[in-house]
């Protein structure tokens, strides 16, 4: 059973998500590819976007951006 505080930080993970989506996103199709990562986020490796891009399709989706946020495959990215 989730707790309050597993709530709290997943809700703070995707608003998180969603501030790097909206920063990154260039094209607004609201999936991030590694240019546009890389646009926003010149930190962020080759290799970073590959462990966050779970089902290998070379793009992020809101949900696998805020899963590699907070699994910290991603730093977050609200800064």
């Amino acid at each position: 059973m989730f707790t309050k505080a597993t709530l709290t930080l997943a809700a703070i993970s995707l608003a998180s998500a969603s501030f790097a989506m909206s920063d990154a996103d260039a094209n607004g199709d609201k999936m991030l590819t590694l240019d546009e990562m890389k646009s926003a986020y010149p930190e962020i490796s080759e290799d970073q976007f590959m462990q966050a891009d779970a089902d290998s399709d070379g793009i992020l989706s809101e949900q696998e951006l805020a899963n590699a946020v907070e699994s910290g495959v991603l730093p977050q990215l609200d800064d």
